[in-house]
This record gives structure tokens, sequence and C-alpha cells, in this order.
């Protein structure tokens, strides 16, 4: 029986706006949220800030007389971003069964409280991190594979490998995505889980392709939305900042302030959503709606 996608989509939307502390776990779980790239954006800074204290120390000293300093200016970015990605990942372990739990309860009749999903997320911390390691080394095997086609393949035979390649990042999402909410749902192993994920999608690949296209098509739809709105938002801001000082101190406490709150909302409320939509989607697989049985017709004249 085929599902009501359009259906998903509001139940998603009424979720994600009704129940706002799910957005902490939203911003963490991902699944669409803009707040992830803002943070690449700021590494991406940081990084263009030590460039320039790297040619700030060349201008004022000797070849090689704070060689030491460079290294351990250096370091501390290393440490810095490193740290970052670790509390990130750490985040996310924790928001993404959490956020499972949560919609689990609420769509299913059951009692939400942003405690107790929280607690059931660290519940889960250890086989999320364990399929989060299934699904790296599953990724880098098929990005080894094909570097390996890549290389020995005519280039010809090699184009048949692109296909081939979103063929396999198809099975592998699905399989995972469905496997992480089983976890959850049914309180079961890695593996029983990983299982349950590729039956579901082998059995349902209509309609995992369907979702592939909701979710993609819907993402793409919020990120023009949200690329609208920035302008919108910011351009008279920034029009301003910059009239009035160039001073990039300055700039960048007003990013702070301003735009950082602001992402922190985009990127939960659609976090929210996105994953949402997806566990929606899993339980309707999982149990399908019962379609009442018409009643016999009674015999007249009997």
């Amino acid at each position: 029986m085929g599902i009501d996608f359009g259906n998903l989509i509001k139940k998603s939307f009424e979720i994600a706006w009704k129940y706002k502390t799910l957005w902490i776990f939203g911003l963490f779980a991902g699944g669409g949220g803009t707040f992830n790239f803002d943070w690449t954006d700021k590494i991406q800074t940081r990084t263009a800030d030590m460039d320039f204290a790297y040619n700030w120390f060349d201008k004022l000293s000797m070849p090689g007389e704070l060689v030491p300093a460079k290294f351990a200016v250096l370091g501390a970015l290393i440490l810095w971003v490193a740290a970052l990605v670790l509390l990130f990942i750490i985040c996310y372990l924790i928001a993404q069964p959490a956020i499972i739990d949560a919609v689990n309860k609420i769509t299913r009749g059951g009692q939400y409280s942003f405690g107790t999903s929280f607690s059931r997320g660290t519940d889960f911390f250890w086989r999320f991190l364990g399929i989060l390691m299934v699904q790296l080394f599953t990724g880098v095997a098929l990005v080894g594979a094909i570097v390996v086609l890549a290389v020995v393949l005519t280039p010809f035979t090699l184009l048949l490998t692109i296909p081939a390649a979103v063929v396999l990042i198809f099975f592998i999402y699905h399989t995972f995505g469905l496997a992480e909410v089983a976890i959850v749902a049914r309180n079961g192993t890695i593996a029983d889980s990983i299982i349950e994920g590729w039956n579901l999608l082998m059995a349902n690949k209509a309609n995992c392709f369907i979702m592939t296209l909701i979710m993609i098509g819907l993402g793409i739809a919020m990120f023009i939305v949200v690329g609208i709105l920035t302008l919108i938002f910011y351009l008279p801001i920034n029009l301003l900042v910059l009239g009035v000082t160039e001073n990039l101190v300055a700039i960048l406490l007003m990013a702070l302030f301003i735009g950082l709150p602001v992402a922190l909302v985009i990127g939960g409320y659609t976090g929210t959503f996105f994953n949402s939509l997806y566990v929606q989607f899993y339980f309707r697989l999982v149990e399908p709606p019962q379609v009442a049985a018409t009643p016999a017709p009674t015999a007249q004249g009997m």
C-alpha cells in the first residue's frame, strides 16, 4: 500500500513547530540544519586569521625567530578544531537517538518530555557510536573502490561507476537510516537493526526512492527560502555596519550576536523537521495503516 507522503510532511512541520524543545536535538542531529555549515565557515575564518598571524610574525621577526610560536599557534588551532569536532560528535550521538525517541512517543501515543528523551539518547550512545563506525567504514570502502576503479578502468567504463556510486549511496543511506530508528524503536542490537534496515529497504525500494526525492527537494527548497530570508535580514545590517565602521572585530561581534541565534533557530527547526519526517517514514513501513474491511452484503429475502 502506498504511503501518504503529504500527510507525513504536514505532520513533520507541525511537530517541528509545536515541540520547540526538539530544536535542541534537531540542531545536533542534523538532517538539513544550516548550523553545521555556519561552523564550517567559522573554522575557515579562524584558519584565515591564523594565516594572517603567520604573515604578521614573518614581517615582525627575523627568519626562524618565532618558529616555536608559530607551531604553538598551529597546535592551538588543531586542538581547538579537534575539540570542536569531538564535542559535536558526542552531541550528535546523544541527540540522534533522543529525537527518534521523542518523535516515536509524540506520533504513537506516548508521553514526551525533553529530559526523558535526553536520557534515552545517553542510553543509546554506544550503539550509535558503533553504527556510526560501521557507516564510516562502509563509506571509506566505497570511496576506495571508486578510486581503484577510476585508476584501473578506461574513461568510458569509468562513467559507469558514477551511477553505480549513486545507487550504492542510496542503499547505504536508507539501510543505516532505517537501522538507526530501529535501534531506538526496538531497543535492538546494531547487527539486528542493520539487517532490519536492509530488509525494509529491499521490500520498499519504491517508497525509499520517493522519500529520497522528497528530502532532496525539500532540502533545496528550504535552502532557497533560508537564503532569501538571510539576504533580506542581513543585507541592511551589513550595510549599516559597513557604513559605520570597517572594523573587523565589530563586524564579527555583530555576526555573533545577531547571526548566531538566527542560525541556531533555523538549524534546530530544519533538523527537527527532517528527522521527524524520516522517523515517521520508518513507522509507515513497519506499521502500514490498516484498511477497514468492507462488510459483506447481507442476503435479502432469505
